[in-house]
């Protein structure tokens, strides 16, 4: 019969990513970013985790499907809800369904996590050097 180790009071659980990131696994989605927002911390390529579940909240970046294409968009409440389109920063109208109302049937989910690869860019305000 042995003494417990000292160290056995700093034993810690694993991570798991699968915990951290996702809180509704059945409305949880991962998506690839087809080009990069800088100001958002998106690179083309950045893993997006989506989650349907979720109300979009000020400030929210949101996945809308426009035209049968998904967009990313950042979500604004005041001085009434809208959209803003991040590649020229003007304010759109809420996405319609197809019945033709402004729902949330055309917002696929919130961004939670964008998870880039730290190896192909930088984050710099100066991108010359």
């Amino acid at each position: 019969m042995g003494f417990p180790s000292p160290a056995s009071d700093y034993v810690e659980t694993r991570i798991s990513l699968d915990q951290q990131l996702i809180s509704q696994p059945a409305a949880t989605y991962f998506m690839r970013a087809s080009r990069s927002h800088f100001r958002e911390g998106i690179i083309q390529g950045a893993l997006l985790v989506v989650d349907a579940s979720l109300s979009a909240c000020d400030g929210s970046l949101l996945i809308c499907e426009i035209d049968g294409e998904f967009r990313i968009k950042r979500y604004r409440t005041h001085p009434h809800p809208h959209l803003i389109n991040l590649e020229n920063g003007r304010r759109e109208a809420l996405p319609e369904d197809g019945d033709g109302y402004n729902s949330s049937h055309a917002i696929f989910g919130v961004i939670t996590y964008i998870i880039n690869d730290a190896r192909n860019a930088e984050f710099d305000d100066c991108q010359v050097m």
